[in-house]
């Protein structure tokens, strides 16, 4: 486990190069699960702009919400219309297993993290992931963090929750939960 998944930079630099070319009104950032992965999206992205110079608008024209590339601890207060998330980790080689390493989101308050980058997006988000939600396994001893990554990537596959929801009385108190 590198820190990196190239496949998954690729795709996404792509993906941005098709979000500025299609859909320049909405500003855009990209929020990856580790620094190794920002810094290959960033080089995926600026060969393809080479080639591609026909999206460099996009990339100066949303001056009060600029386009970023962010890893998890750094993406907290930065609101954009459509956010990409990179999930980086997955398997090695198709159908193999995934090792039950998720960088931050390991740590005590890795939950904090997820909670503050599912909350990032305006409009939409799309998720980048070469993992399933089945391939994050569960125990009693797994962290906050690693249970909402899994119950994320289900809602993301499934497009609902398990489960009744839990009603609390109280108001939604973020954009995302409304």
């Amino acid at each position: 486990n590198t820190g990196t998944n190239a496949e998954e930079a690729r795709v996404i630099a792509a993906a941005i190069i098709d979000h500025a070319r299609n859909s320049p009104e909405h500003s855009l950032g990209v929020a990856t699960f580790s620094v190794k992965q920002r810094r290959a999206i960033q080089d995926e992205l600026e060969l393809l702009r080479r080639e591609h110079q026909d999206v460099e608008p996009f990339f100066q024209q949303h001056a009060s919400e600029p386009f970023f590339i962010k890893n998890l601890e750094n993406v907290q207060g930065d609101e954009r219309d459509v956010i990409f998330i990179s999930c980086t980790y997955g398997p090695s080689e198709i159908g193999g297993r995934v090792y039950q390493r998720f960088g931050p989101i390991n740590s005590d308050v890795g939950w904090r993290r997820l909670n503050v980058l599912f909350t990032r997006s305006k409009k939409r988000m799309h998720i980048f992931s070469s993992m399933r939600a089945e391939d994050i396994l569960i125990s009693e001893t797994s962290k906050r963090g690693v249970i909402a990554l899994r119950n994320f990537l289900d809602y993301a596959e499934k497009g609902s929750m398990d489960g009744t929801p839990l009603h609390t009385g109280k108001a939604p108190d973020s954009d995302f939960e409304i």
